[in-house]
């Protein structure tokens, strides 16, 4: 099974970046994004590959772009707070939503003046907006005298869960191979998953050691930052969205009308096998891209973290190193399945809300397109411990990035109250609604006519 799982990952992955794009919305929906994204015309969609195109979009001229003004932080890059992966990452492409959004104070915004260059003469390719009367500024300056009275950074209850789940999955894993009972290895690949889930709270966040247990999957935090971080969360539903369009042909959650048959129903039942392989997909990807000279740097000391489980269960279990082998394979296989299954269906692929292709609102502020294109789990919401092991609270997390899952469930009063007075809706929904929302989006192949709320 394990040799046919990473067997299906490199056939599939071969597949992927030799199929033709699936993809007959040539133009954005969203009005200001007046580029089609460079990266969808590529055979392979990964992380590194998404930014270097977007750079080549924005057209900085090597400089950082926020707003309409050019500014270079390259004496800052190592100073910033928050770690240098955000700066040197970001060199030489628009960071205005990243600013805005990782940013809830007004410090960032008051440093930025020193770093001024020049004014920029081409209008930004992004849809949004931040207006100082709109949505996404008013919600922030009413949040910022709760954040202020919180602990800052990462709380000591989500460090405290993701420290036990870390001991939990070394503990059951090296128990399972001990005793080569693949049960076990389901009960422990069940808790990576949520290891993952919650060490993604930490990458959103300066540099910690903690981000780096989301390495133990071979999906990686760098690459994630800019994936999800930089990608998914600032440009949600969007073409620019590449969780969005990255199993693309085989998952189109986009409403192309073009899609076959196939693809709009047979998708759900293949997409539970692509769960299981998601993990193996990324490695497989890194593999080709590191081979093909494509990633720069092609290999760092934190592609080792995913081969630590291995020598821990190999070293501590008695077991042969072939049948260890064989676990942590599984223990990984299983992981995926339930970090995709959870990942896929957790908030933004519903009928309901926002895909590119939909109509919009007139109005693109920032902050009411997360909202529109987020609909949230009750169950998962009414604990935080599962908030933090299950992408909880997600349209705040959307709306607050940086904000420790742990303490999101503060910002409620004043998130309904500004949805209240600029008529915005907040979607929820249950588990089961989600999930059927999700395949009901992938079969749907006529865009949504009325914008939003309508």
């Amino acid at each position: 099974m394990v040799v046919a799982a990473a067997a299906a990952a490199v056939l599939l992955f071969k597949c992927l970046s030799m199929a033709p794009q699936a993809d007959d919305i040539l133009q954005s929906s969203l009005p200001g994004l007046w580029k089609y994204p460079t990266y969808k015309k590529q055979p392979v969609k990964y992380a590194e590959i998404w930014m270097e195109c977007k750079k080549i979009d924005d057209n900085t001229d090597g400089l950082w772009r926020v707003h309409d003004g050019f500014y270079d932080f390259t004496e800052w890059v190592y100073k910033h707070p928050g770690g240098s992966d955000w700066l040197s990452i970001t060199k030489g492409s628009d960071i205005t939503e990243a600013f805005e959004v990782h940013h809830v104070t007004k410090t960032a915004e008051y440093l930025l003046k020193q770093f001024f260059v020049r004014p920029a003469t081409e209008p930004r390719n992004s849809p949004y907006t931040f207006m100082d009367d709109g949505f996404y500024h008013t919600l922030k300056r009413k949040a910022q005298p709760i954040l202020a009275q919180l602990p800052p950074g990462p709380s000591a209850q989500s460090k405290l869960c993701s420290d036990l789940l870390l001991a939990a999955f070394l503990l059951l894993s090296t128990v399972a191979n001990a005793t080569y009972n693949f049960k076990l290895g389901v009960l422990a690949g069940f808790i990576l998953n949520f290891l993952v889930v919650s060490a993604h709270n930490f990458f959103h966040m300066k540099d910690n050691f903690r981000m780096y247990y989301f390495d133990l999957s071979f999906l990686t935090s760098r690459e994630w930052r800019i994936s999800h971080a930089l990608s998914h969360h600032l440009y949600t539903n969007s073409l620019l969205d590449l969780e969005l369009t990255f199993f693309e042909p085989l998952l189109q959650w986009v409403p192309y009308r073009t899609k076959s048959l196939c693809v709009r129903y047979g998708s759900w039942l293949y997409s539970f096998a692509l769960y299981f392989i998601f993990f193996y997909i990324s490695i497989v990807s890194r593999l080709y891209l590191t081979v093909q000279g494509k990633l720069k740097p092609s290999l760092r000391k934190e592609d080792l973290i995913p081969f630590i489980p291995l020598f821990v269960m190999y070293a501590y279990s008695g077991a042969t190193f072939i049948n260890t082998f064989i676990m942590w394979c599984w223990i990984v296989l299983i992981a995926s399945f339930f970090f995709s299954l959870n990942g896929f269906n957790a908030a933004h692929h519903h009928p309901e809300n926002f895909h590119d292709g939909d109509a919009p609102r007139a109005d693109c502020d920032w902050g009411i397109c997360q909202v529109d294109a987020v609909k949230d789990r009750t169950e998962v919401n009414n604990s935080k411990f599962l908030v933090l092991v299950t992408f909880g609270d997600h349209c705040l997390h959307h709306l607050f990035p940086t904000i420790d899952h742990w303490h999101l469930h503060h910002l409620y009063p004043v998130f309904y109250e500004t949805c209240k007075e600029f008529g915005i809706t907040y979607k929820s929904g249950t588990v089961l609604d989600l999930l059927k929302g999700q395949f009901l989006q992938l079969a749907k192949n006529e865009p949504n006519r009325n914008p939003p709320g309508k």
